[in-house]
């Protein structure tokens, strides 16, 4: 490349000595470098023209014969092209693959633009969906889809949970929409047919509460004869022994049940109908007295810091559950004259109801599973307890139901920390 150019200024050089020459042989110097400027320039225009319209033209055909500098670039130019054909050949290709992949997946995609219009969506989206892949391109998706949670979803900036929709097409058919930004301020809206795994779950929740309900009758039955025989005078110390070991057994299934029953209301059932104010300084005070009589002998030391002037808009039973069930937690794995410590307050964030306790602690690992269904820290020691291994996971389904979480700080023997987190809206000031 360096030696064209030096080339293309010798020959201009060589044009002007030339010029120089001729102008000195006939008297007029200036006359002939200003025609051999000219003559160079007008060279230079005419190539530069040629090599324009040979672009305008698409650069088609053979490349033109300039030698020098200018048919170099003719031959950059005709390669830059030979390459982003290339180029735009190997994206095309691996457009196509993403597209065809795209096609292929069972689930719904459809990418959407900055104002929510439709810019593209794959053949699953448009079954789930109920959307035309050619007549609803450029339109708003929630003019489309009109259901008020969808338009909240779609407003919404967080996008890290999920929802769950019914589309009312030939069979009402329950999908789970999930919203991934990405680009320029793009969106990829993800539809996933989960109906079948719905229906299984509705058939699991009525095999658990009929299967619950059909087990009170003969527990009731087997509670109530097992107590009648020990209030009699049984002489034998080995069926005395297995008389009571039946009704340790028989209660602890009755607890069992109560609370398989009391997962399934609360999985099937809408509460925010039946919410009303609480009043949960009460609730929390009758809870104490209850926690001292459950102590008993281990004489745990309790103290409770309640603030009198919240209220929570709550269903007030599944409220007291799910804080029964906490504080006898910290009872059962409390050893004899530990601490617990209740407290109920408000702040910035909303309001808070904590315990915390000097009991065995649990391990960091352990923690995401603890409101899992059945999920013991200690199986052995849950069973000595009388645990159903089902408290937590109450308590999980009770605040998920009320708009709040459940935070668990805990160590192996430095206790634990529960703290439910109710949202602003729930709270009510006395």
């Amino acid at each position: 490349m360096n030696k064209l150019w030096w080339e293309e200024c010798w020959r201009i050089v060589a044009t002007l000595i030339v010029a120089l020459i001729i102008g000195s042989l006939f008297g007029d110097i200036l006359l002939m470098l200003l025609l051999a400027l000219a003559a160079i320039l007008a060279w230079q225009l005419w190539s530069l023209y040629l090599f324009i319209l040979w672009i305008k033209k698409g650069r088609k055909g053979e490349i033109p014969d300039q030698g020098g500098i200018w048919g170099e670039a003719y031959y950059q130019v005709y390669g830059l092209r030979r390459r982003q054909r290339k180029t735009a050949s190997r994206l095309s290709d691996l457009l196509g693959r993403y597209k065809a992949l795209a096609t292929a997946l069972p689930d719904g995609a459809v990418v959407l633009a900055h104002d929510h219009s439709i810019e593209w969506m794959n053949k699953a989206a448009s079954e789930l969906l109920n959307l035309d892949r050619r007549a609803d391109l450029g339109k708003p998706v929630d003019n489309l889809i009109r259901q008020p949670v969808f338009t909240h979803f779609l407003r919404n900036d967080d996008y890290h949970d999920s929802i769950q929709l019914t589309v009312p097409v030939s069979d009402e058919r329950i999908l789970q929409l999930y919203m991934v930004p990405y680009g320029h301020d793009q969106r990829l809206l993800l539809a996933r047919d989960i109906t079948r795994l719905h229906k299984l779950e509705a058939m699991r929740r009525d095999f658990v509460a009929n299967v619950s309900h059909e087990l009170r009758t003969p527990l009731t039955v087997m509670s109530g004869y097992l107590e009648t025989l020990l209030e009699e005078d049984v002489q034998d110390k080995m069926l005395l022994s297995a008389f009571q070991q039946m009704n340790i057994q028989t209660e602890r299934m009755n607890h069992l049940v109560e609370d398989l029953l009391l997962i399934s209301r609360l999985e099937i059932e809408e509460n925010a109908s039946r919410q009303s104010r609480v009043d949960v300084p009460v609730m929390l005070n009758d809870l104490l007295v209850e926690a001292r009589i459950l102590s008993g002998k281990r004489n745990h030391v309790i103290t409770a810091d309640i603030d009198k002037r919240i209220w929570l808009l709550a269903v007030e039973s599944e409220l007291h559950s799910a804080f029964s069930n906490l504080i006898r937690n910290a009872l059962q794995y409390t050893t004899a004259k530990g601490e617990i410590k209740i407290r109920w307050y408000s702040d910035d964030h909303g309001a808070h109801f904590e315990v915390k306790d000097s009991g065995i602690g649990i391990a960091p690992q352990q923690i995401p599973r603890l409101t899992e269904r059945f999920y013991r820290v200690d199986a052995g020691r849950s069973r000595a307890v009388g645990g159903t291994g089902l408290g937590l996971a109450i308590v999980h389904h009770v605040l998920k139901n009320h708009q709040a979480i459940l935070r668990i700080e805990s160590m192996p023997g430095q206790g634990s920390l529960f703290v439910c987190d109710f949202p602003e809206s729930q709270i009510i000031q006395s």
